[in-house]
């Protein structure tokens, strides 16, 4: 599946990247033909083949929302490691939508402890 989402974005990426110019631009700066830019990439490109076993393996497990809602709450701990140690701010909105995500994730929690509790009753 993700080799077909490459290649559909190739198909639409590639004429844009030759109409504006940026494939020359790629062919003309010297710095990423050498080894070191191609094997980084490469090892980039195996870490990311391996990620989606690890991301498809996460959904066969727990089921395609528990994975949705775990990528979407994940994002509270990083903004506020952001916050932390890279004294970025916080905006009213920002602080917000962190509110609006930690009660989904903690409604979404109370729902599957609900549901567990109910089907260990027999209900």
């Amino acid at each position: 599946m993700v080799y077909f989402n490459n290649v559909l974005a190739a198909l639409i990426l590639v004429p844009v990247t030759l109409f504006n110019g940026e494939a020359m631009d790629f062919y003309r700066r010297e710095d990423l033909h050498n080894p070191y830019y191609f094997v980084t990439n490469v090892f980039a490109g195996f870490v990311g083949f391996f990620l989606n076993f690890a991301s498809l393996s996460c959904v066969a497990a727990t089921g395609p929302t528990t994975y949705a809602i775990v990528g979407s709450v994940n994002k509270i701990p990083t903004s506020v490691i952001g916050w932390a140690l890279f004294d970025a701010e916080i905006s009213k909105e920002a602080f917000f939508f962190i509110c609006v995500s930690m009660m989904g994730g903690f409604i979404y929690s109370y729902s599957k402890i609900k549901e567990a509790r109910d089907k260990q009753q027999g209900k």
